[in-house]
């Protein structure tokens, strides 16, 4: 049941990356801004902001953190490959990959609550199936 599922997404996400690429958004490519703005529910932008903007903007000193997710562009990705981001945030923030254990190291306080791993989870399962028009 779970392959089949795991199939059904990504047929569905590939699809609709398929339409992301055809269909022009009528988007511009904006300048890099000091912080992404306010995109996600109140709770889970808390969380980011505290927790993975440090890594995860154009702010970022760290290139190989922000190429793999920089929410200073979330906007201008297609609802697949914010589809694929979520779930990349849901898979190492179930496993405490994130934040990583040397960051913390330098900043426990940035360390996320068994709360607020849970508040993530259920924002990406949730965010997911809006994307994927569920």
């Amino acid at each position: 049941m779970k392959n089949t599922f795991l199939s059904l997404i990504l047929i569905i996400v590939a699809a609709i990356a398929v339409m992301a690429f055809t269909i022009p958004t009528g988007k511009t490519n904006n300048p890099p801004q000091d912080k992404p703005a306010a995109q996600f529910p109140a709770d889970i932008q808390k969380i980011f902001e505290t927790s993975c903007f440090d890594c995860h903007t154009d702010l970022s000193s760290n290139p190989k953190s922000k190429a793999k997710l920089n929410f200073t562009t979330w906007d201008s990705l297609s609802a697949a490959k914010k589809v694929g981001k979520i779930q990349d945030i849901s898979d190492v923030v179930s496993k405490g990959d994130m934040p990583p254990t040397k960051y913390l190291e330098k900043f426990p306080e940035k360390a996320l609550s068994k709360e607020q791993n849970d508040l993530v989870i259920k924002w990406a399962v949730q965010e997911s199936d809006k994307l994927m028009g569920q």
